[in-house]
């Protein structure tokens, strides 16, 4: 009996800790020192590619961003530090407020990502899939990261190889846009404006001009961001100034052509030749053009900006620069760091790829009449 009374009360001294601890759990916050903030819960911000901050998000008068607080049922420590994490948001939404303050506006949108700061005006969403202008600034930002991206990758550059990162700004309001492209692209416009070089800065306004809708949206920007990413690489040099439009509008009309299988951006071209524009399909053009003997070689392009060249010359320039991206992977940041230097087309071909501007020329021929569906007259 007294052997049994002694094992009782061994497991009883066992189970008085466990039953110590269990009587000292917080219900609240399952132990981690935190609740979610329930003012953020609808809050929630979509993003493919990621993002760094969000104004809409930082602008929670409870959390301050951080959609955490600490809980009030018990005195743990926090699994995060709060406080920290409200403060550098604090900070940094203080980096916003010259660009609140120059528009007199505190409603602002601002999302930042790891490559591009976008300060959003829109009322509405500009994107069919988007259910408000929230969503629609991040997946507006997924669009510019994802077009960086692909850029990387079709001139091999390095990170260390681009400048840094590109301000956006997208406007609803035609006065809006016009202070704001001139104070930072220097450009007074009311519909589209850009600065480029070791800070791009893209500043348009939807809804208005040229860019009404959802695809003049996703054209405008795929093209604008193309200039601004190859003027941003290695020197931070814009070819289009350099005698090598032919790569800085190829290029463009390429990313354009890539995302949406359609250009209709045309730096530099006069309303009246705008208006004299055929709606051509790019591919079947050239095709023709090759088969027709009616072809705008290489040679004839070299030593022209961008401002001097036609459409038609662009729709070759666009031609070459997709031969070089798909038969030459990797090697376009290559030929535009030479052609930064100010050297001929020849020479940066002959560097970049290893080939002499004759022989590239007889090997876009081939490679165009193997690629291209010709056009059906």
């Amino acid at each position: 009996m007294g052997a049994i009374l002694r094992l009782l009360l061994l497991c009883l001294a066992c189970a008085i800790p466990a039953l110590a601890a269990q009587d000292t759990s917080c219900a609240t916050c399952k132990d981690r020192g935190m609740v979610a903030c329930r003012l953020c819960a609808s809050k929630t911000c979509e993003s493919e590619r990621g993002f760094e901050c969000c104004s809409l998000a930082q602008g929670c008068g409870d959390c301050g961003g951080v959609r955490w607080l600490e809980c009030e049922a018990c005195a743990r420590k926090p699994e995060l530090d709060i406080g920290t994490q409200r403060a550098e948001l604090a900070a940094w939404r203080e980096t916003k407020r010259p660009i609140d303050e120059f528009l007199a506006r505190r409603d602002i949108l601002h999302v930042d990502s790891a490559h591009f700061r976008l300060a959003f005006d829109l009322k509405r969403s500009p994107f069919k899939a988007a259910s408000g202008p929230h969503e629609a600034a991040h997946r507006l930002l997924d669009l510019c990261e994802r077009s960086r991206a692909e850029f990387v990758e079709d001139s091999g550059v390095q990170a260390a190889d681009l400048a840094g990162v590109t301000q956006l700004f997208v406007w609803g309001s035609e006065k809006d846009q016009e202070k704001a492209s001139s104070k930072w692209t220097l450009e007074r416009s009311n519909s589209v404006a850009k600065l480029m070089g070791p800070a791009p800065v893209i500043s348009l306004c939807h809804g208005k001009g040229r860019v009404r809708d959802e695809s003049d949206l996703e054209h405008e920007l795929v093209h604008q961001l193309a200039h601004c990413l190859l003027s941003n690489a290695y020197k931070s040099v814009w070819l289009g100034g350099k005698k090598a439009g032919w790569v800085d509008e190829g290029y463009a009309h390429f990313c354009e052509q890539r995302r949406t299988g359609s250009v209709q951006v045309w730096c530099s071209l006069t309303d009246q030749a705008l208006a004299k524009l055929e709606p051509w399909r790019f591919e079947a053009e050239v095709a023709r053009g090759v088969a027709d003997g009616e072809v705008i070689e290489l040679g004839a392009l070299s030593g022209l900006d961008t401002v001097a060249l036609s459409p038609r010359q662009r729709l070759f320039a666009w031609s070459y620069v997709d031969c070089v991206i798909r038969s030459h992977p990797g090697r376009l940041g290559a030929l535009a760091r030479v052609l930064q230097q100010e050297k001929p087309t020849s020479e940066a071909i002959q560097t970049a790829l290893n080939v002499t501007l004759a022989d590239f020329q007889l090997g876009w021929t081939t490679w165009v009449k193997a690629t291209y569906a010709a056009r059906k007259r």
